[in-house]
């Protein structure tokens, strides 16, 4: 596996052409994603994977008229694997909500 702010750069360059980028970090347990507009993506994706999540690859959207078109792609040390492009591209049926969730923002506690 690359380091982490390898994996963060990839995903910046890749959101230089994008509306929006995410990786996705995947567990035994549910998928997380850190969006190519978060504050602090390196330090997100290194808290996910001490949680043991693994960064799998990138969801891209693209706006296309009044629609948003996605896409992925595994990162290289999946790229041979025969589960990950049916994870991603299953991902992408709930393309919505994951955009959604981007458009909602970080949630923090409240203030006392």
């Amino acid at each position: 596996m690359r380091k982490t702010s390898e994996l963060v750069n990839e995903m910046l360059t890749e959101a230089k052409n994008a509306w929006l980028v995410a990786i996705v970090v995947g567990s035994d347990t549910e998928t997380k994603f850190i969006f190519s507009s978060a504050r602090h993506p390196l330090e997100e994706l290194n808290n996910l994977i001490k949680s043991g999540g693994s960064p799998i690859g990138l969801l891209r959207f693209d706006k296309e008229g009044t629609g948003i078109q996605g896409s992925y792609r595994p990162f290289e040390e999946y790229a041979d694997e025969a589960w990950v492009k049916e994870y991603l591209a299953g991902l992408l049926d709930n393309a919505g909500e994951i955009v959604a969730s981007w458009m909602a923002g970080p949630t923090f506690p409240a203030a006392y």
